[in-house]
């Protein structure tokens, strides 16, 4: 990743994005169904960003602060985890498109027991 001036924001690198990150690489051949598919492990990059993005903007639009500390994200991961191991049980890659609805209908259950 490579961090912006001009937007503020970090970007991939064309390493990151075309599979020639070593550590990434060395992370996927550890996973079923990672090793030697980049387009899987991207995948699931590209998930935990848009998965992050989306508690911020909820936490925005509700005020609820909460959801960016420590505790909701343990309870996010946990959720995500156990979302993205059922997936891929069933299909044998926690693909974003199927883990994603799953999660965004876990998240939405969780914050209207929660106040801000």
């Amino acid at each position: 990743m490579k961090y912006n001036v001009n937007t503020d924001t970090l970007e991939p690198s064309d390493d990151l994005i075309n599979g020639d990150s070593e550590v990434i690489k060395d992370i996927a051949g550890n996973i079923k169904g990672w090793a030697g598919n980049w387009d899987a492990v991207y995948d699931n990059i590209l998930l935990r960003a848009k998965i992050k993005e989306e508690i911020v903007k909820t936490a925005e639009k509700t005020g609820n602060e909460s959801l960016l500390e420590s505790g909701f994200t343990v309870l996010s991961n946990d959720a995500f985890h156990k979302i993205s191991d059922s997936v891929r049980q069933e299909i044998g890659l926690p693909l974003s498109e199927r883990v994603f609805p799953i999660w965004q209908k876990w998240m939405n259950q969780q914050i209207k027991g929660r106040k801000v």
